[in-house]
């Protein structure tokens, strides 16, 4: 069985539906998005991809670091680049067909679909 098979703890938090929680995403700025291919094997032939992002909270006093591991597939839209993705309004977390985690997230100016094996939260105060 896949190591996705149960939503992560923190998503059934309260404080990670609630806005008024400063650790909740509602309303975070995307600060960075990185996509990495590390390589493996003897002839790199191995190629497991993971997604960082690092959002600014809606309280502009700390910031929620996403990590996706051994990333299956990914979609990422933006209705209009030159203004930014806008706030992060909502997301779901559910479990694909094989066992993975998928994650959607609804922008002001976008939307991502990330399906994962792992993915991790972590809050950085100010």
């Amino acid at each position: 069985m896949n190591l996705a098979s149960t939503i992560p703890v923190f998503v059934t938090e309260p404080w990670y539906s609630d806005p008024s929680d400063h650790r909740c995403p509602h309303d975070s700025w995307l600060e960075t998005l990185e996509i990495s291919e590390p390589a493996e094997g003897q002839r790199k032939e191995i190629r497991k991809k993971s997604i960082r992002t690092r959002l600014l909270g809606a309280y502009h006093d700390g910031h929620i670091v996403f990590q996706y591991f051994d990333v299956k597939k990914y979609s990422l839209t933006s209705s209009s680049a030159d203004l930014g993705h806008g706030d992060w309004l909502e997301d779901k977390f559910s479990i694909s067909e094989s066992g993975d985690l998928v994650h959607y997230i609804k922008w002001e100016r976008g939307n991502w679909l990330i399906e994962s094996s792992l993915v991790t939260y972590e809050w950085l105060k100010n």
